[in-house]
């Protein structure tokens, strides 16, 4: 996992070692964007991810290296509007480059037995994009952050372990 943030929210959670995967913290900061890029590409893994900065640069320099891209989404329209931001930033880079970046929107913190939860996902669909599996506010989440851990080693065959395998089925379909 690369982790582009300031905020170094993955190398913290990967700080305890308990994580099973590195996390090396590779902002962009004063670097040129083609220099960033020639490290994380370096990287000789079969799987990468790239945690982002929610800023336009780190944004369209991940996403223009990434095969899937995946926008978490929560119920609030400021995220609402954040997603659709980086929706514009997509499409910008899959005009520029050659092969498809596909994208799934994740409604992430809702509970879809909810009117806002299901709003959300009706609002997401208006995009056209794939929406993936929900992930609901869990406390297993914030738990495994803390000791450092995957939460499917935290809480397994808990609700927060099957959203996450959820979604690493919907990104396998969309890898193949």
């Amino acid at each position: 996992m690369v982790d582009t943030d300031p905020q170094r929210s993955a190398c913290d959670w990967a700080e305890p070692g308990n994580l099973g995967f590195p996390v090396h913290g590779l902002t962009i900061g004063d670097a040129s964007v083609s220099t960033w890029a020639e490290a994380v590409l370096r990287f000789d893994v079969d799987y990468l991810v790239i945690d982002t900065a929610p800023n336009d640069q780190a944004l369209a320099a991940s996403i223009a290296l990434s095969h899937v891209v995946l926008l978490p989404c929560t119920a609030s329209g400021l995220d609402i509007e954040a997603t659709n931001r980086a929706l514009e930033i997509v499409e910008a880079v899959r005009l520029r480059r050659r092969g498809s970046v596909q994208v799934a929107i994740v409604p992430n913190r809702v509970d879809m037995r909810t009117l806002e939860g299901r709003q959300l996902v009706d609002e997401l669909r208006q995009t056209g994009e794939r929406i993936g599996p929900p992930v609901g506010n869990r406390s297993a989440f914030e738990r495994a952050f803390s000791k450092g851990m995957p939460v499917c080693e935290h809480a397994p065959g808990g609700k927060a372990d099957m959203e996450i395998r959820a979604l690493w089925l919907a990104v396998q379909r969309m890898l193949i």
